[in-house]
């Protein structure tokens, strides 16, 4: 387990002190506490947007991405981690602390229905209830950088520069292509907004490529500012490798023939290396294939060639994001500041099984518009996606996939790297996004206030898992906290060893069920027969949270629809 040095042990005490001072004629003015804060640790934040949990070789993945595995080596990963099913939520979450319905994502904006409209907590945007680590951290004398994908509101004061962040490259929407022609992944979105410093963007580069770019944009901000002795939070949020699924051709041919054996073998291969590296129990049942899912060998040579092309441009797009990764920690050396900075890395949701065509208000004629030759695919002009088969295979051996509340849709890779964090540590304690905000203000020591500019703010509700990194404490919360999910309609409960989910259509018939998940990760055996009462007191305690977070369930026929998905008939 993770042990802090001796230096920054005696940091931590003089952080301890300050935020517990109380004050007075002789407390440091601002300015003065900034000096004497000046060796706290920077941050770094990297989060990868629809990444599969064991994708990359520290969690059992054959995709190529060494940097990723190294500072997996050099720290402590997490087994256990959760996030939201889908990513402006956990954004809201990660950025604040508090739950996604009190922080204005109780839905995504773009699949709001009409009775959720106008409702506390469904603003679409971040809302005013909470306040942001960047602000609190900016507040505390950090300088607050962000390169990557916002979707947390459209309008300048949603925006990053409003909400803390003091020099941004912003994309605003949810996803899009990944060079610099800007489409979007539905004729809403059909150019993509991206705001310079809060300006808008009107044109990108000619060799714009959305991993290489913000990691360039990071470097530039890092290095503007790194002789004034000011410690830094830098907020790198990816868009890769969420679809379409775009990567440099050098990453796509390497690939080339990688998965011809299909998704069938690659989630049996995938499944044993997470067994023998300890990261699954031996026992471990994978959730079974989707019936909606061909078996590999059923498909004709030509839709074999589709999908293994399709996965080829994946693991090509999670090998390209690994290299810039590299390049950051890289440079962080080269400064010198690598030994001085927290470095987090997480996924904000589960592998996206959806297809283009199951986006919001999509339509057939924008989908015909791309070039999705299987020559073209990963090319500038393609549209393709991960699918539910390769999904699952990112996902193994959990069910489902994004936008689920199964744990293929929450359970995301999680690595912490950095000071006082010892080389090789892993760990099954359960957290959540919800406890990062928490941790990074801890780690500032930087106390979460009551009210912000003159309005009251909503606590925060995760856990510091400072703890768990300098192994003072082997886990985060209590083994009988209990952790409550609802988007979208699709519900989830754990406490302990336990889980009530309740999934709506398309992914369930809406009904309760219940898991053990220290035998069965895979969700694979419903209990809820065996153990009535258990499942009853734990829908009461999902129903409590409801009420807390303000839950407004969707209607859920609309929401469908609007996928392209015809409601189920009564």
């Amino acid at each position: 387990m993770p042990k802090r040095t001796p230096g920054v042990l005696f940091r931590s005490v003089i952080l301890g002190l300050l935020a517990t001072s109380c004050g007075g004629a002789d407390s440091p003015a601002p300015a003065e506490e900034a000096n004497i804060l000046d060796e706290r640790p920077n941050i770094l934040l990297i989060v990868a947007d629809d990444l599969g949990y064991n994708d990359i070789g520290a969690f059992g993945g054959e995709i190529d991405t060494p940097n990723l595995d190294a500072l997996a080596a050099s720290g402590l990963t997490l087994t256990t981690f959760y996030v939201l099913p889908t990513c402006s939520p956990t954004r809201s979450v990660l950025l604040t602390g508090s739950d996604n319905h009190t922080a204005g994502m109780g839905a995504m904006a773009e699949v709001l229905t009409s009775n959720q409209i106008g409702a506390p907590g469904y603003e679409g945007y971040l809302n005013e209830r909470v306040v942001t680590v960047a602000s609190l951290l900016r507040d505390a004398d950090y300088h607050t950088y962000m390169a990557g994908k916002w979707h947390l509101g459209h309008e300048p004061e949603q925006g990053p520069k409003a909400r803390g962040f003091e020099r941004v490259f912003a994309m605003l929407d949810g996803g899009g292509s990944h060079w610099n022609d800007r489409r979007g992944v539905t004729p809403d979105s059909a150019a993509m907004r991206y705001r310079d410093e809060g300006v808008p963007v009107d044109s990108l580069p000619a060799d714009f490529f959305s991993s290489e770019f913000y990691t360039d944009r990071m470097i530039e901000y890092i290095d503007a500012n790194r002789d004034d002795g000011r410690p830094f939070f830098a907020y790198v949020a990816y868009t890769a490798p969420h679809d379409p699924l775009h990567a440099p051709d050098a990453w796509l041919e390497k690939y080339r023939g990688r998965y011809d054996a299909g998704y069938d073998e690659l989630r049996r291969q995938r499944l044993e290396r997470m067994t023998v590296m300890g990261l699954l129990p031996e026992s471990t049942q994978a959730y079974p294939r989707l019936p909606t899912v061909p078996a590999w060998d059923e498909l004709s040579q030509e839709d074999q060639a589709i999908e293994a092309r399709e996965m080829e441009a994946y693991a090509g797009m999670v090998d390209n994001l690994d290299h810039h990764i590299g390049r950051i920690l890289e440079h962080l050396r080269q400064i010198g500041e690598y030994d001085n900075t927290l470095i987090l890395f997480f996924s904000d949701n589960g592998a996206n099984g959806l297809e283009g065509r199951n986006y919001p208000n999509q339509t057939d004629a924008y989908m015909e518009s791309f070039n999705n030759s299987v020559e073209n695919i990963g090319r500038p002009g393609s549209f393709a996606a991960q699918g539910p088969a390769w999904a699952q295979v990112s996902m193994t051996p959990f069910r489902l996939f994004k936008a689920s509340a199964a744990e293929g849709g929450i359970r995301a890779p999680f690595i912490a790297a950095g000071p006082g964090i010892s080389a090789g540590g892993r760990s099954d304690s359960l957290a959540h996004v919800k406890d990062i905000a928490p941790t990074l203000l801890e780690v500032a020591g930087v106390e979460h206030p009551n009210s912000y500019e003159g309005r009251d703010i909503a606590p925060m509700i995760g856990s510091s898992m400072r703890p768990l990194l300098n192994n003072s404490a082997s886990t985060v919360h209590d083994t009988d906290a209990s952790f409550g999910w609802e988007l979208h309609g699709q519900e989830a409960l754990r406490t302990g060893q336990w889980k009530a989910l309740k999934l709506q259509p398309p992914f369930g018939a809406g009904e309760w069920e219940l898991f053990d998940l220290s035998t069965d990760p895979g969700e694979t055996k419903d209990l809820s027969g065996q153990e009535a009462e258990r499942l009853q007191a734990m829908i009461a305690t999902h129903q409590r949270y409801a009420e807390e977070v303000g839950v407004v369930p969707p209607d859920l026929d609309e929401l469908l629809r609007s996928m392209g998905i015809q409601p189920p008939q009564p």
